[in-house]
């Protein structure tokens, strides 16, 4: 007998065990005692009085007998089957359980098979996440390890340095092209003729425009505070003039990026440098000799090459930032760059001071979930 069906006779036995002793009561009566206790039925008042009023009329905890012949496809043997073959299987599909069926002669169509799916399974998207192998679990939990122990778990406690830390990091590339999702972007009509084309095509160029930024957070807000560097334009200015070859970062670039943009934006919202605490990622360019000389120069304290890791993009709030920026982008077109980037403007002001507070004090939680996964991917709450 199945847990539900065991909590519905409970009930009935309540209900029953109610009347007994009040026999006065009617239906409602027992509705309102019910609706008083601390877990109530998720049923409204009259929904409530209704089954209460069954459970009196036929004065059984027991099932009604069903009427008709017994089920003789989509049996217990048959729901076993597809959950067994379905529940967490990569790749698995209500197609291939039918072809499984017929192979083994078991007796399930098609539809069958989704009615079984419905009633306690529901499918669920793969998730992106980084490519993780063994050893780079191992350095994740260790890295996590060794920042908790530095800056504190708890933010009631002395050694909160949380607080402290600039996260910065570049962008991926925003493009001027919105989103298109071939499955779920569709156009309702009688028949196919009547679109116009302008209406069902969705032109997506090969090689679509873009624009990549730089960004940092901090507890008192992000930086700078009226919107992320266009670092693909600072790249492009940086080019020599009679160069038209594609222009590469390179460890003095992003060096000379630090000092000339990066920096100054920090010094307009951190006062005082020395009393905040630089993280960058573990990208080899961040950590050439002329870049860790710049950051030397402006603070006192980093976080250290071998107490970070390349791959804590699911830790570091800032990529939380790109992250609810990418999802205001998406299947929105500009007409060009200048409206991506003010777009993008607009909405990093949109961000305060408090929400990146909030997502700075959440980075030991997510080292924790790091060392309790095993170095695992960390979703969101």
């Amino acid at each position: 007998m199945s847990t539900s069906i065991s909590l519905e006779e409970q009930f009935r036995g309540l209900v029953l065990s109610l009347k007994e002793m009040n026999p006065t009561w009617m239906a409602c009566d027992i509705a309102d005692e019910v609706q008083s206790y601390e877990n109530p039925p998720r049923l409204r008042r009259d929904a409530l009085r209704r089954k209460i009023n069954r459970i009196l009329r036929r004065g059984t905890i027991k099932d009604k007998p069903r009427c008709g012949t017994p089920r003789t496809v989509r049996t217990k043997q048959l729901k076993k089957t597809v959950k067994r073959l379905l529940h967490l299987t990569r790749g698995q599909s209500q197609r291939k359980v039918v072809s499984y069926l017929k192979r083994n002669n078991i007796k399930g169509e098609k539809t069958s098979v989704q009615r079984v799916t419905k009633l306690n399974l529901k499918p669920f998207k793969l998730r992106k996440a980084q490519k993780l192998s063994r050893m780079k679990r191992v350095r994740r939990v260790a890295c996590a390890k060794q920042l908790i122990k530095k800056f504190g778990a708890r933010k009631a406690r002395s050694k909160w340095q949380w607080n402290r830390i600039i996260n910065t990091d570049f962008s991926g590339i925003f493009t001027i092209e919105g989103y298109y999702n071939s499955k779920n972007d569709v156009v309702y009509a009688e028949n196919s003729s009547e679109i116009s084309p302008d209406l069902r095509n969705a032109s997506i160029s090969k090689y679509p425009v873009g624009v990549m930024f730089w960004g940092a957070i901090c507890t008192k807000g992000l930086i700078p505070q009226d919107g992320p560097i266009n670092f693909t334009q600072w790249l492009r200015d940086q080019r020599p003039k009679n160069n038209s070859k594609r222009f590469y970062m390179t460890g003095e670039l992003y060096a000379k990026f630090l000092d000339e943009e990066a920096i100054p934006a920090i010094a307009e919202v951190v006062e005082d440098q020395d009393e905040f605490i630089f993280q960058d990622d573990q990208d080899s360019k961040h950590r050439t000799k002329v870049a860790m000389n710049v950051i030397a120069d402006h603070f006192e304290e980093r976080i250290e090459p071998d107490d970070g890791d390349a791959k804590f993009a699911d830790v570091w709030p800032i990529e939380n930032v790109w992250g609810m920026l990418k999802e205001k982008t998406r299947a929105q077109t500009f007409d060009n760059l200048d409206s991506l980037v003010d777009f993008i403007s607009l909405e990093w002001q949109k961000i305060t001071p408090e929400q990146c507070e909030a997502m700075i004090d959440k980075i030991p939680k997510r080292l924790a979930q790091v060392i309790q996964r095993d170095g695992n991917q960390v979703y969101k709450d």
